[in-house]
């Protein structure tokens, strides 16, 4: 290990899964302050525009692009004693900011959630328009509830019920898939009419899809126990017998790490299904070629446990969380920008049992120049944004080859939203569809040059339409719909433009083409909604890196591949010192880039992993 550089080489990480692999395999056989405030979000206007395709009707006027967000009322005044309590500052409000907040002020801790944004809640939300878009609701980040038990212990660990917050309904059918050959067909619960619908299409693929589920259901129970519930500290995690073991006698340990195709095609050959059960990489940034096996949890995660939606949209979870925050005593300034994590060299060995830091925490510096002190930092903008933009490098030389490590790293795709208002609803859309190519391989080619949209090419793609579930998202007759069309990330694209020798494209001209391409595609299946949309409002990578801080506008996070997975996702913790990411006495992170992954429900649980590890490390909220 003597000569391995600041990054893992390739043959380094192959090594790594080739020794996972084999002992797996050996078991089976931001400006003004405001404490407690809620406003709404003051970020760049964005114009609504109709599409250059509809000359009959006149341009509506700009609107502002903001937050559904109520003011939320000021807590009672906790009653302590000055300097009783530790403190801890939380960087960021999305969902693992006030996830970890709430349960910190339950634990005795003095919290403080500084937001750069004018509104909490990061990436989920649900944003709501005027002009020609009023009455209009779209979820424009999160728009599938899934593993609401998890959300339920959010709210359970500080003694709340999430029923007292929020309503959520189970969607039913869970999707309506619309395949290239414009066939099209419902994902249902009910297993013996699925395994119907799956025989018309493929002979004896029914049965094998009962036992294909009862697997993935097997990965999912599991492998949530083993690798989620739990922190990674150790390479040696992936052969403790009492994590792996149950795992390894459910299911087969070589269809967990094979890639995920692999698995597939030993229960359907038809392109169709595969692509049915294999879509859900779509939100992790993978594709079947590349996800481990272990990810046809995400299939069983929708079809067994089902899909759910908060009644009056994503809105709703922000607001939740943001209440059970304030409720705990929580302390949320907006506009409150940080600009460096503070950390200093330990000038003694670390007080803390086990540590290995160099560093402690400090505090924080905001962009006003203004410095608060903490004995606890919780980080969760995207977790290499912190790296490269928050850790003053000088005097911590390990945060700038931590930085450089994830700078290159493998990072899920970006996408290009569009929210159209239409005039009409549309029959054939249920409330969650994908809409999946015939190209089953190609289509997992990440766009990245105007000719990627170029007829007859078909893309994976997903579509919210809520109106389906939910009249209150739109005027009465009309219809939301948010289209998420995944394309390379910023980082990436520029990778593809240079091996082919071809300038990097502008954004605008990107979506022009990506536009075209999807309504071609609502077209071909029978739903030509062009003429109906009234306003448009679009997210393009850029903006998805500038607004929430997402390194190359990667919307997902790093990739969910087996080398940043467990002990390797950041910040790395394998036992091996060449490896492992830098430890600060007092630092801690959440979100879609730490452990265990991206999506509500795993950052919940991460959440919920690292606050039982600051208690274990730092102690209750009273100070001793």
């Amino acid at each position: 290990w003597a000569n391995i550089g600041d990054r893992p080489t390739r043959a380094l990480r192959e090594t790594c899964v080739e020794f996972t692999a084999t002992s797996l395999v050996s078991l089976w056989r931001r400006p003004p302050m405001f404490a407690h405030a809620r406003v709404p979000a003051a970020t760049p206007v964005t114009s609504w525009r109709r599409s250059p395709r509809h000359p009959r009707r006149s341009r509506p006027s700009p609107v502002t692009r903001a937050s559904i967000a109520e003011p939320t009322s000021i807590p009672p005044t906790v009653t302590t004693k000055a300097g009783t309590k530790q403190t801890a500052i939380v960087v960021g409000g999305g969902v693992g900011g006030l996830g970890i907040a709430s349960r910190l002020a339950h634990a005795g801790y003095d919290v403080t959630i500084l937001e750069k944004n004018l509104d909490t809640g990061g990436r989920c939300r649900s944003e709501a328009f005027a002009g020609a878009a009023a009455g209009y609701r779209f979820d424009t980040g999160p728009s599938l509830m899934l593993l609401p038990d998890r959300y339920r212990e959010q709210f359970t660990a500080v003694g709340k019920k999430m029923s007292d917050y929020m309503t959520i309904d189970r969607v039913d059918p869970a999707y309506r898939a619309h395949f290239g050959d414009h066939t099209s067909l419902d994902l249902l619960y009910d297993t013996e009419r699925m395994r119907s619908q799956l025989d018309e299409i493929e002979e004896g693929a029914g049965g094998r899809y009962i036992d294909w589920l009862g697997r993935a259901r097997a990965s999912l129970d599991y492998g949530v126990a083993a690798f989620i519930e739990k922190d990674a500290n150790s390479i040696l995690d992936f052969v403790d017998l009492r994590r792996v073991g149950p795992l390894a006698l459910a299911v087969n340990p070589i269809d967990l790490l094979l890639p995920q195709f692999n698995q597939m095609k030993k229960y359907f050959k038809n392109e169709k299904l595969l692509a049915l059960f294999s879509y859900q990489e779509l939100y992790v940034g993978l594709s079947p070629y590349n996800a481990p096996g272990v990810f046809s949890l995400l299939a069983a995660t929708e079809l067994t446990d089902g899909v759910w939606y908060p009644r009056g949209g994503f809105d709703k979870i922000r607001q939740g969380l943001q209440k059970l925050a304030d409720e705990e005593g929580v302390t949320t300034k907006l506009g409150a920008e940080v600009a460096e994590i503070v950390c200093e060299p330990l000038t003694e060995t670390s007080k803390i049992k086990g540590s290995k830091a160099k560093q402690i925490v400090k505090g924080v510096r905001l962009e006003s120049g203004e410095f608060i002190a903490a004995d606890v930092v919780v980080a969760n903008p995207d977790l290499p944004c912190v790296w490269d933009q928050m850790i003053a490098k000088e005097t911590f030389p390990e945060a700038q080859k931590e930085s450089d490590r994830w700078e290159n790293a493998d990072y899920s795709c970006s996408v290009i939203e569009f929210n159209w208002c239409l005039d009409k609803e549309v029959p054939n859309l249920l409330h969650h569809n994908v809409f999946l190519s015939g190209d089953y391989k190609g289509s997992w080619d990440r766009p990245a040059v105007i000719d990627d949209f170029a007829a007859p090419k078909q893309h994976n793609f997903y579509c919210h339409n809520p109106v389906y579930t939910d009249k209150t998202s739109a005027p009465s007759g009309g219809a939301s719909i948010m289209v998420l069309l995944p394309v390379a990330n910023l980082n990436e694209q520029k990778q593809i433009c240079k091996k082919k020798g071809l300038p990097v494209p502008n954004e605008e001209d990107m979506v022009n083409a990506a536009r075209k391409a999807v309504l071609r595609r609502f077209k071909e299946a029978g739903t030509d909604i062009e003429q109906n949309i009234v306003a448009e409002n679009i997210t393009t990578p850029t903006e998805w890196q500038q607004r929430f801080n997402i390194k190359h506008g990667a919307v997902f996070g790093l990739s969910h591949g087996l080398t940043q997975l467990a002990a390797f996702r950041p910040p790395v913790r394998t036992g091996i010192p060449q490896l492992d990411s830098p430890e600060v006495d007092g630092l801690h992170f959440v979100g879609a880039s730490t452990r265990p992954g991206n999506g509500v429900p795993l950052v919940l649980m991460g959440v919920k992993v690292v606050f039982e590890k600051i208690l274990k490390l730092h102690g209750a909220g009273v100070k001793k």
